[in-house]
């Protein structure tokens, strides 16, 4: 929630997937891409939901990353992407190599 007002400024390496001693995986934020990890803190967490695919963040994440360019899962890549202009749902790549401008982001999250 706290990255709404600077989300064009997001990056990729700072939503990062991991799994913990349980086998259950799960989404984590780093707020600082730049700061050096420190055992015993972690940031906010999304847990996976099995057993709900259909509104399970991890396999949400998981799919958005297969259809991002290869070249765009670097730390430093922004995390939201400008969707291709002419894309079916049977394409494998579905996002350009540029961040989703600002505006663009504003329009969505009014619809929303």
């Amino acid at each position: 929630a706290s990255t709404h007002s600077r989300s064009h400024n997001v990056y990729w390496g700072q939503l990062v997937l991991k799994k913990n001693e349980g086998e259950l995986e799960y989404l984590e934020w780093k707020d600082d891409l730049s700061a050096e990890v420190h055992t015993g803190e972690s940031g906010p967490r999304l847990f996976a939901k099995p057993d709900n695919p259909d509104n399970c963040p991890v396999a949400d994440y998981k799919e958005y990353a297969k259809r991002r360019p290869l070249d765009m899962l670097h730390d430093y890549d922004p995390l939201y992407l400008a969707p291709k202009p002419l894309c079916s749902i049977w394409d494998q790549i579905w996002y350009c190599r540029k961040s989703l401008t600002k505006a663009k982001m504003e329009k969505i999250l009014k619809v929303i």
